[in-house]
């Protein structure tokens, strides 16, 4: 299989998890499409905005979890390519192609992307793809989302089924559709050995620890002559990033679990 990767630089969760897909099998690797930097919550508009999600990710992240995420962006802002996290910095050191790019639903990519020819894009960006776009390699998008889908589409997955009561989890690795991860499934793994009071930053370690060998098993899966992705029937909206409420809710859930032992 010939494989690109269409993703944005993200050094906590994102940056060691693509790092792990190139590193089994930089062989597969046609190319890296860089689409800028993944922001840290959700997209907002004015500094009161900014201060309510940084304010909710305190909340989520916890103080050490906060701070050495922020310490790790801080790194990959001044270090750009060179900090140890960066998938360019990777890719370029592999002598892999790396190309940036500014629309991925623009026909400069759809060229390039055909130029390149791989057989899957592994898409781990936040950009909503168009049809146009999605049907150009054989085997089509495929994406890395932390829940078991249906459950938990959109964002922070790995934090919603965290917060969930009772929570699950587990990963998805599925086909990219036009929708918010509704595509349709190729490998799940559930996880029955994570304890509910963990920090969600050591959940989410926790968890994509073994992602990059999910992946490429998904891969496989994928390429096996006859293997059709199982449909999935979503039945709720997508989460957007988690409210100031929401956080402060879940740090009772937390505590609560916490207490209980």
């Amino acid at each position: 299989m010939k494989l690109a990767i269409l993703c944005q630089e993200e050094p906590v969760f994102l940056g060691p998890f693509l790092q792990g897909v190139i590193r089994l099998h930089p062989e597969r690797i046609a190319a890296v499409f860089l689409a800028g930097r993944r922001s840290a919550g959700e997209p907002v508009r004015t500094a009161g905005q900014r201060l309510e999600s940084l304010r909710a990710l305190w909340l989520i992240m916890e103080p050490r979890g906060f701070l050495g995420s922020l310490g790790l962006r801080l790194r990959s802002r001044l270090l750009g390519a060179r900090d140890p996290r960066s998938v360019e910095g990777l890719a370029r050191g592999l002598g892999l192609p790396v190309h940036a790019v500014g629309d991925p639903n623009g026909p400069e990519f759809h060229e390039l992307l055909r130029r390149v020819a791989p057989d899957a894009v592994l898409n781990q960006s936040e950009r909503l793809l168009r049809r146009e776009v999605l049907s150009i390699p054989r085997l089509g998008f495929v994406n890395r989302h932390a829940s078991l889908l249906p459950a938990c589409r959109g964002r922070m997955a790995g934090f919603r089924s965290h917060a969930a009561e009772p929570p699950r989890y587990g990963l998805t690795i599925h086909a990219v559709d036009e929708g918010v991860d509704t595509g349709p499934i190729i490998l799940q793994r559930e996880f029955a050995d994570v304890d509910p009071a963990w920090p969600y930053p050591r959940v989410m370690r926790h968890l994509l620890a073994g992602a990059p060998e999910l992946f490429w098993s998904a891969m496989e899966r994928l390429e096996s002559p006859g293997f059709v992705p199982a449909a999935q029937i979503p039945v709720d909206e997508p989460f957007r990033f988690p409210t100031l409420s929401e956080a402060r809710n879940y740090r009772r859930v937390l505590a609560g679990r916490r207490g209980a032992r």
